[in-house]
């Protein structure tokens, strides 16, 4: 038996400018034909986007939103005309850049900026999607969900070891996400898979749940097994499985995984 295992350790290390700002609402005057929110012309880049209240406890919801500014000293992001526009359980936010001066120096930075999407008693219980810069070619989707009041958020998790086996009669395959303390949990309800191998490379997605509020901040691992393929359904040649964008290969010869 052959196993393929990666960790995945990645530090961000960038310079981090805060900006704190509160999101208006749209009046809509800028909406398209058709559209029945605001689109801008010159969107941001979202690298990434966390949700909670601030400070915690209070009624106040806030995304904090990384932006990746391309052109650290001739972009910049347009805080003054930010704007957050609900409709029924979408959260349209649209975060423009600004350029300063012609000259772009290609490189990249980021900027941190906190946008108050509303507060508690405007969200009842269920399912949103807040969408960034929808309508654009950066449109950035994401979810929240409110229970009993409470704030929850979902993104991929963190993928540690993926270890490839055989159990005798089908391939498997076992996963450790890597959980940021006690909040977070396995979003087991909404991990999906491919079903079958496509091309030779199958597909699994794992997302996590983060609840708002106080967390052990202790590294926990959850393990997820999948089985993916009998295995004597298996051709001869290298496969690929994709866990949350994290590939690991194995081969089959002569009818068995190759150790």
């Amino acid at each position: 038996m052959k196993k393929s295992i990666l960790v995945i350790l990645s530090v961000l290390a960038v310079a981090v400018l805060a900006v704190s700002f509160s999101g208006c609402l749209a009046t809509g005057d800028d909406k398209p034909a058709g559209v029945d929110h605001p689109v801008i012309d010159n969107p941001a880049v979202i690298q990434s986007i966390t949700y909670h209240t601030f400070p915690f406890g209070s009624n106040t919801v806030t995304a904090n939103i990384l932006v990746q500014i391309q052109g650290t000293f001739s972009q910049s992001v347009d805080t003054d005309n930010i704007t957050v526009t609900i409709i029924g359980d979408k959260v349209y936010v649209n975060v423009p850049v600004t350029d300063s001066s012609e000259q772009n120096t290609r490189d990249f930075g980021y900027e941190n900026v906190e946008v108050v999407l509303g507060t508690k008693d405007q969200f009842k219980d269920g399912d949103y999607t807040v969408i960034v810069n929808g309508g654009t070619s950066r449109e950035f989707v994401s979810k929240i969900k409110f229970t009993g009041g409470q704030l929850s958020s979902f993104k991929p998790g963190n993928i540690g070891d993926i270890v490839i086996g055989s159990d005798g009669n089908n391939i498997t395959v076992n996963v450790s996400v890597m959980l940021g303390g006690s909040a977070e949990t396995v979003d087991k309800g909404n991990i999906t898979t491919s079903g079958k191998f496509e091309n030779g490379k199958y597909e699994i997605f794992i997302p996590t749940q983060v609840k708002d509020g106080i967390t052990t901040l202790i590294l926990i691992f959850a393990q997820e097994s999948f089985v993916v393929g009998q295995l004597d359904q298996f051709e001869d040649g290298t496969y690929t499985v994709s866990v949350n964008g994290v590939e690991v290969t194995f081969t089959i010869e002569n009818g068995r995984l190759v150790e």
